[in-house]
């Protein structure tokens, strides 16, 4: 099953560096088409469609950031711990955060069902229907949960339990 989880976390932040590559090229194309003053009702969707991204990235790439350690802890406390209590300390931090990421995914799904059941609408430049924004949202959640659990009952531990820079 994890392994199927992480294929999936692999094509999200494969997805989501597309998606922010296409960032790139939009604000490029909309610079250029504003100094060339060319710009019309397209060059706002390309701001809309940025605007929806960057959330959409986030919570694509984020579960494969989790399994890879690479969002931002800080170690001094764990490196501060004796050798026996960093491995409980580190799987008790990871249990924490699978309950945080688990009541947001409860709170976002909340109100994704009720965009949906209303039919709410974004309005930007262009109408986007509310529950396509906010439905990513437990999506990401609920799998930065499953890659959390990997260090709560896995073989690894998030903490090294060394303090400063790791690359």
């Amino acid at each position: 099953m994890m392994r199927l989880i992480d294929r999936i976390c692999d094509l999200l932040a494969i997805l989501a560096g597309i998606y922010l590559v296409g960032i790139m090229f939009g604000i490029v194309i909309s610079a250029l088409a504003r100094t060339l003053n060319l710009s019309g009702s397209w060059s706002s969707h390309i701001f809309t469609f940025t605007e929806f991204g960057l959330l959409y990235i986030v919570m694509a790439a984020s579960p494969w950031l989790v399994r890879h350690r690479g969002h931002v802890f800080i170690e001094l406390l764990s490196a501060a711990l004796p050798l026996r209590m960093q491995r409980p300390y580190s799987r008790v931090i990871s249990a924490l955060c699978v309950v945080i990421c688990l009541v947001l995914v409860w709170y976002t799904w909340g109100a994704t069902a009720r965009a949906w059941k209303f039919g709410d609408a974004e309005m930007r430049s262009l109408d986007m229907p509310k529950y396509l924004l906010l439905g990513a949202m437990p999506i990401g959640f609920g799998l930065m949960a499953a890659q959390f659990l990997r260090f709560v009952f896995g073989p690894e531990t998030m903490h090294t339990g060394e303090a400063g820079v790791h690359e």
